[in-house]
């Protein structure tokens, strides 16, 4: 279902998750973004079988991703990689590692499969005072997704000012996916020329109004 290049330009979109599940009357539009996990790492979002079979032509998938440091990376000290108590950049990729393979799982559980996955990236998750491990967090994360589906796409969704905080600016020329917090198309329109904060190339932009939308750039 769907490919590195099913946002056809100027095209817009939906992304959905956990809070629209009591409220799924609604025109699905070209294409969809739902989301997999309930708004945190190692939770589900409880409709999304519903949810993507709105979009069985066209779906992407995403994942909010967060990375609360110590004590909670300790519980996946060993796995994949066997880390040291002191090693934070090999804790925080072991506990991106399992998040990713958490969403992947169930994703596949729910017979839900796409080519595209974004991960969110927000400063309103819980994340740990320090971009490298963060980095390497979300650096786990993308792997297994990587290992479990080999997508065509993995892409981040974020903003300059968040992902700077973040992850320091962390230059991985992944596809973008870009927050513009605002509720005008024409906004979502400027920003595909906006800053490509990872280096990558921007692919969408979101804008807010009954739902969010997303154009393609």
């Amino acid at each position: 279902s769907g490919s590195a290049l099913s946002y056809p330009q100027k095209t817009v979109g939906q992304d959905i998750s956990w809070p629209n599940c009591n409220n799924l009357n609604f025109n699905a539009s070209s294409f969809g973004i739902v989301g997999v996990n309930g708004g945190l790492s190692f939770r589900a979002n409880p409709c999304l079988g519903s949810e993507a079979t709105l979009y069985r032509q066209n779906l992407s998938l995403y994942l909010n991703t967060g990375f609360p440091g110590s004590p909670y990376d300790l519980k996946y000290q060993s796995s994949p990689l066997n880390c040291a108590v002191t090693d934070n950049n090999c804790l925080a990729y072991n506990y991106g590692y399992n998040a990713g393979k958490y969403a992947t799982n169930y994703a596949l559980s729910r017979g839900v499969v796409s080519n595209n996955w974004w991960l969110d990236v927000e400063t309103v998750n819980s994340w740990s005072t320090s971009p490298s491990n963060n980095t390497y967090s979300l650096i786990g994360e993308a792997t297994a997704i990587n290992e479990s589906l080999k997508p065509n796409l993995i892409g981040y969704y974020s903003t300059p000012y968040q992902w700077q905080v973040l992850t320091a600016g962390w230059q991985n020329n992944a596809p973008i996916w870009y927050a513009t917090n605002s509720n005008h198309k024409t906004d979502a329109e400027k920003q595909c020329s906006g800053i490509n904060f990872n280096g990558g190339k921007i692919k969408l932009t979101q804008y807010i109004s009954s739902l969010d939308l997303d154009l393609a750039c």
